[in-house]
């Protein structure tokens, strides 16, 4: 009788991948979120483009970015949303109405039109905290436990690692034909996302089944942010993260002044470092379901805290190779450290719970980042930005030892 032949470490990596792969609801829900976020990534890095040509201001095109951000507040309510109706019908309706929002952008003919951008971007960053909510709910009903950290990396992978194509592509269409053409590209791929979604079926998305509990309504808005703060190691983690989120909304508009006054190239060359970046978070969502295995959710989060300094540090001297090598880096850390805290609170939360737990750590950690953007957006008038991005650099280092500190843990309760 012969032995079964034993797997090596890489078959055993390859396991996880292949049972996402061979599961055909995964396989559906992926491939309509990558046409989704295929739009998403063109679009994006060309609004925050459209108004540094409309206006010549580096602060305004970083307002874009506070605006994409500023509806992470309203993650009470959106979590609730999320919460209280079947996630899959949820994110039909929102990719609609990001649909028909879009298509708004059609009416921009010029600076006096800035409102339009304006407010097109704030409704965006809306839709963008219902879907995230509601895709990460569907998923953790969807995705055995000791998968979630592979998924969550593939998608992550996949967030990032559209900005190889979807920003060049948007710069490309944006040069030639104008913000008009990639509204209506963002549109359709908001239209096909829908079609994909109607075609995931028996799907188990409902949240509540039985008779549902008395509800009290601010216990219910809150419930998602006090489930997260009264858990040590959620509260660690998202603390962490929220901090690191905050040094980096430094970067957003001195990326614009570094690639002007530094390498005095036109805005557009921001597309071709965020493809390299794309590159880099392709790799870091790939491997990060690897490392949660290996090193758990808190030292993963960590090891993408010190890429993000490094990375930072390399644009300092300002080179187009040195800028693009920091995208690689950035790239890398961005799954990494996003899908660790992620798959984190999402393993320690209840299936009830989950919109408004992930909503919750968006409007933790986004707060500062929305400050910070704000912050970035006056100071990179007055501070030279190899500055902001060494503060910034120090920052992720901070953040990185303080993960890895280890804490005393909480008596045992009575």
């Amino acid at each position: 009788m012969t032995s079964a032949t034993p797997a090596t470490p890489k078959d055993a990596q390859a396991r996880p991948m292949r049972r996402l792969m061979r599961d055909p609801r995964f396989l559906l829900l992926f491939a309509g979120q990558a046409i989704n976020m295929f739009g998403d990534r063109a679009l994006l890095v060309v609004l925050a483009i459209w108004v540094k040509e409309l206006t010549g201001s580096d602060a305004l095109a970083g307002v874009v970015f506070v605006l994409l951000s500023v509806p992470s507040l309203l993650a009470p309510v959106t979590g609730l949303l999320v919460d209280r109706f079947p996630r899959r019908a949820t994110l039909i309706v929102n990719d609609l109405v990001a649909a028909a929002l879009v298509l708004c952008l059609l009416l921009v003919r010029d600076a006096g039109d800035l409102w339009i951008v304006f407010a097109v971007t704030l409704g965006y960053g809306i839709s963008n905290a219902i879907f995230n909510a509601a895709r990460g709910g569907l998923l953790h009903s969807m995705v055995p436990g000791e998968l979630l950290g592979d998924a969550n990396g593939l998608f992550g992978s996949l967030a990032q690692g559209l900005r190889i194509l979807g920003p060049l592509l948007g710069a490309g269409i944006f040069v030639t034909l104008g913000l008009g053409a990639v509204a209506i590209l963002d549109a359709t791929t908001f239209l096909v996302s829908v079609l994909v979604l109607l075609m995931l079926r028996r799907t188990p998305d409902l949240v509540r089944s039985g008779e549902r509990e008395e509800s009290h309504l601010w216990r219910d808005l809150t419930a998602g942010v006090r489930h997260i703060l009264g858990n040590r190691d959620l509260r660690g983690a998202v603390i962490a993260l929220g901090l690191s989120l905050g040094a980096a909304g430094l970067i957003n508009p001195a990326m614009f002044a570094a690639v002007d006054q530094g390498l005095n190239r036109s805005s557009a060359f921001i597309g071709v470092i965020s493809a390299f970046q794309g590159a880099g978070s392709i790799a870091g969502g790939l491997a990060v379901g690897t490392l949660i295995r290996r090193f758990g959710e808190r030292r993963t989060a960590a090891i993408g805290f010190l890429f993000s300094a490094v990375g930072l540090l390399l644009v300092i001297p300002t080179s187009e190779a040195g800028m693009c090598a920091a995208g690689v880096l950035v790239g890398v850390s961005i799954p990494v450290f996003m899908v660790a805290t992620t798959t984190l609170v999402q393993r320690s939360t209840e299936k009830e719970l989950q919109g408004r737990a992930l909503t919750a750590m968006d409007a933790l950690i986004d707060i500062p980042f929305v400050g910070s953007l704000a912050l970035g957006s006056f100071l990179i008038q007055f501070v030279e930005y190899r500055l902001v991005y060494a503060f910034s650099a120090v920052a992720f280092t901070v953040v990185a030892v303080f993960v890895l500190v280890p804490r005393r843990r909480e008596p045992a309760a009575a």
